[in-house]
């Protein structure tokens, strides 16, 4: 299994790992290919093999190109059928490296890292442990309830 950079030819298979992660939203494949369309704004890094597709990861540069950047775990999905295996904790540690040099390569430090979540999501664990993000703020009433703001600003 290995992390790569996606390509539009996976968008497909994101939209399958993506259907069954967050069912409650539509248009999966419209939002993959915009998403992906922000480049080089925003990547999305995948784990998988030659054959199939476990999980993905959408990171993207928050606050604009800036000599400290802000960059957003935008959204993170693993198919069920592997989750409680680590690839949530491989692909945010992999992928935060490879779109930290991405940024770098833009001509960009990585400032600050952002990552919201539902309150009470166990995800939030993961990204405090993976990130050093802490809560930093809370959005009331949103969506489906209290959506936490995470956050770390990265020593230089």
């Amino acid at each position: 299994m290995i992390i790569r950079q996606a390509n539009k030819s996976d968008i497909s298979s994101i939209s399958k790992v993506y259907s069954v992660c967050f069912a409650e939203e539509a248009n999966h494949e419209i939002w993959i290919y915009s998403c992906m369309n922000s480049f080089p704004k925003s990547v999305y890094y995948v784990y998988g093999n030659e054959k199939s597709i476990q999980g993905y990861i959408l990171w993207s540069i928050k606050n604009g190109f800036r000599a400290n950047t802000i960059v957003e775990l935008d959204q993170i999905g693993v198919h069920p059928e592997h989750a409680g295996q680590g690839v949530g904790r491989k692909l945010i540690t992999e992928s935060f490296k490879l779109f930290t040099t991405h940024v770098t390569e833009l001509g960009y430090n990585v400032g600050s890292v952002l990552v919201t979540t539902s309150e009470g999501n166990y995800a939030e664990e993961l990204y405090t442990s993976t990130l050093g993000v802490s809560r930093n703020g809370v959005i009331s009433e949103y969506g489906s309830g209290n959506e936490l703001i995470l956050f770390n600003k990265i020593k230089s």
